[in-house]
């Protein structure tokens, strides 16, 4: 056992809100649920000034610094805790982080933390929040991986791969940050010092193109009017239409189990250990969290999401109808019995634009939720556990950290 996994059996533990349920029998028990959670709400990750050249009009200004969680992230986040509060109860869940019934691992940025800190503060209010986190600023690699980048890095795109109606979208919204997006317009513009996403390098612009949709977006969550989150040129549906470039860049970028290796390797082969643990089953890496823990969550980023679907060749785009890996959003790993021993169930639980942008996560309709195919496990749903951690350990290949020489600790 890793000094990670002795750490975790001083900490805290969680158990599964039926919001991030998958669809299944009232009957169905499950024996363990892993969730990979994105942090709340935060600002851009780069100043409005250094966002400048890509638009005609100043970008917002956000009440935080560059990557920050905000003050509505965190509302979000607390909303989101109670209704994880409420639907344990409903379930018959234990829920008390307060008694220790919530393990929490969260990455070490400022903003996973926080996200922690807040998630937590709405489970359950009566305590001081407590998970697990290395020191601000050192990364850990169950979420950074083995393969170097941050969390915006995207890895390589074949432009080749890119569809009509992703190609429409870089139009949509190069319109929709210069005003125009004519052969004219864009000579003016790069006379003018501007970056424009058209006429040059397909893969370059939609990486760029990705990020300021998603920019973009997250203002449109934080509750800005329309005349900041889009220069009074977008509403509600224009949101969700150019966060598809968002969606397609990820989704490029990570179409392959090779591609997605060095982010997120490491991580499903810790994942994978932990569930063969809680079912009493071998496995060649440490496990997160003690075989007897019912639900372990791992605040993460949307690369992480990213990074795990292309591992396991996972596809929820027809799921979301917006942004597949919104903040808040979250990929599910449960542990459940079959008639043929135990089984890997694979499931989201997204929240929508509007429920971001109003920070009401109560609404039945604020979180999509679905079960996942699993392609590499023959297109079933629930993966018995060992071929689950045989397409696992493919998967990941070598890109494996299992000792390390400093521990996160608890906050």
């Amino acid at each position: 056992m890793s000094m990670r996994s002795v750490f975790l059996l001083l900490a805290l533990g969680f158990a599964a809100p039926a919001a991030f349920a998958a669809e299944t029998s009232g009957q169905e028990r499950v024996l363990q649920r892993i969730i990979l959670i994105r942090h709340g709400i935060r600002s851009p990750t780069k100043a409005p000034e250094d966002l400048a050249r890509y638009a005609a009009d100043a970008w917002p200004a956000w009440p935080v610094a560059p990557g920050q969680l905000t003050p509505h992230g965190i509302d979000t986040l607390h909303s989101l805790g109670k209704r994880m509060d409420a639907d344990l109860a409903q379930a018959g869940l234990p829920r008390d982080a307060c008694k220790g019934e919530v393990r929490v691992i969260a990455d070490s940025t400022p903003r996973n933390r926080a996200s922690a800190v807040a998630l937590l503060e709405g489970l359950s209010p009566g305590c001081a929040p407590a998970y697990l986190a290395f020191p601000a600023g050192q990364d850990d690699p169950l979420f950074r991986g083995t393969g170097g980048g941050d969390d915006d890095d995207k890895g390589g795109i074949d432009a080749a791969a890119m569809d009509g109606t992703t190609r429409e979208r870089l139009a949509q919204l190069q319109q929709v940050l210069l005003g125009c997006h004519d052969d004219a317009c864009m000579a003016k513009a790069r006379n003018g010092g501007k970056q424009v996403l058209l006429g040059g390098d397909l893969a370059k612009a939609l990486k760029t193109a990705g990020s300021l949709a998603e920019n973009i977006m997250l203002a449109y969550a934080q509750g800005m009017p329309a005349s900041q989150y889009g220069w009074g040129r977008l509403n509600a549906d224009g949101v969700a239409s150019i966060i598809q470039l968002h969606n397609a860049s990820f989704r490029l970028a990570h179409a392959t189990p090779e591609a997605s290796r060095g982010r997120g390797g490491n991580m499903l082969a810790h994942i994978t250990a932990t569930l063969l643990a809680a079912a009493g089953k071998p496995g060649t890496t440490s496990p997160l969290a003690p075989a007897g823990t019912r639900v372990l969550v791992l605040i993460g980023h949307d690369t992480d999401l990213a990074a795990q679907a292309g591992l396991l060749g996972l596809d929820w785009h027809d799921v979301t109808k917006g942004d597949d890996f919104p903040p808040g959003g979250a990929l599910l790993y449960d542990l459940v019995p079959t008639r043929q021993g135990t089984a890997v169930r694979l499931s989201v639980a997204m929240p929508t634009l509007p429920a971001l942008r109003s920070g009401d996560m109560a609404p039945t309709g604020a979180i999509v939720r679905k079960t996942l195919v699993q392609p590499a496990c023959g297109g079933q749903r629930a993966c018995p556990i060992e071929q689950f951690a045989a397409s696992s350990s493919q998967a990941a290949g070598s890109a494996v950290v299992d000792t390390l020489e400093v521990e996160p600790s608890a906050q």
